[in-house]
């Protein structure tokens, strides 16, 4: 999709796009793959946005309003010697679950889970072919 620039005179903080999309937990899995499966759990999630325009994802249950996972796009300096700093290159941190420590602790979606996706996008220049899409890997649970 594309990101539209905000009006002219529109405070830099207050330039932000959003989008936003509803789905349910069937629309992230194929049938083929589900199978027989109660439903899953999350065991990586992480935003897929592109340089320039991309601030943060949020992705939320929509029945329980818990945040599942939150993700800054942090911007690239161009510091030398620091891996993925290129300018404008976008560097965002999944959410990982696990039961190993420091991790969040697993918890299960059924397959008719609603959520909710939200993307905030820097709009203070017009950006062509942006995406707002979660890349994931789930646990099935029968």
């Amino acid at each position: 999709y594309d990101v539209v620039k905000c009006p002219p005179g529109t405070p830099t903080k207050e330039c932000v796009h959003i989008i936003t999309s509803r789905f349910k937990g069937t629309d992230m899995v194929s049938p083929q793959v589900r199978g027989k499966s109660k439903g899953f759990k999350f065991v990586y999630v992480s935003g897929h946005c592109h340089y320039g325009s991309c601030l943060t994802m949020d992705l939320t249950n929509a029945d329980t309003g818990e945040l599942i996972c939150h993700v800054n796009g942090d911007m690239g300096q161009n510091r030398k010697n620091v891996r993925f700093d290129e300018k404008n290159y976008v560097k965002l941190n999944p959410c990982i679950w696990g039961e190993d420590k420091g991790l969040m602790k697993p918890k299960f979606y059924s397959w008719d889970t609603n959520f909710t996706s939200v993307k905030r996008a820097n709009a203070t220049d017009y950006f062509t072919g942006d995406m707002a899409l979660w890349q994931n890997h789930v646990e099935l649970i029968y």
